[in-house]
């Protein structure tokens, strides 16, 4: 019996404070609210804006200065924004000067057959985007929140590789 306790004694003293950390990120959930989707940002290694009491926008930055923002969409209460099954997150980048329409859509291009964490486009005002979708449905663990943001973050500066053709070093926003 003596052995038995000093076994689970050693192990206890082993797992020490990182199970704890462990098993809450191990925690599913099943729909997003705006302080979930804000820690997911922050465990990826984003910098969160204070929230704008008139917007429903999370403003972001992550890599030295990359800015971009979510919105939290498919709500069971879209007003509140709660119970939440969409996580909306969108990057915009302007062209540097004397860049043409072709090698914007050659960028666009190569970042969607490369990449798999999002989609570049441009939108109906020309805006150059690139956006990601992340689904609640069925239920997805904190670390595969965040793992995926993180994705999305490294496929986001690839993208001003191909837009500006400094793949390591974007531009300060």
């Amino acid at each position: 019996m003596r052995k038995f306790i000093i076994a689970a004694a050693a192990a206890v003293a082993l797992a020490g404070p990182g199970t704890a950390a462990r098993a809450e990120m191990a925690t599913v959930l099943k729909t997003f609210s705006r302080a979930e989707f804000e820690r997911a940002l922050r465990d990826a290694g984003a910098t969160v804006a204070p929230a704008q009491p008139e917007s429903d926008r999370i403003d972001f930055t992550f890599d030295d200065g990359v800015i971009a923002d979510g919105l939290l969409l498919a709500c069971e209460d879209e007003t509140k924004k709660k119970k939440c099954l969409g996580a909306s997150l969108l990057a915009t980048f302007t062209p540097a000067d004397g860049t043409t329409a072709e090698q914007i859509q050659a960028a666009i291009n190569t970042y969607n057959f490369n990449e798999n964490f999002g989609r570049a486009y441009l939108d109906e005002e020309g805006t150059i985007s690139v956006r990601m979708y992340i689904i609640a449905d069925g239920g997805i663990t904190r670390e595969n929140y965040a793992g995926q943001i993180r994705l999305w973050f490294a496929s986001v500066v690839d993208f001003f590789g191909y837009l500006y053709g400094e793949p390591e070093t974007p531009p300060a926003a």
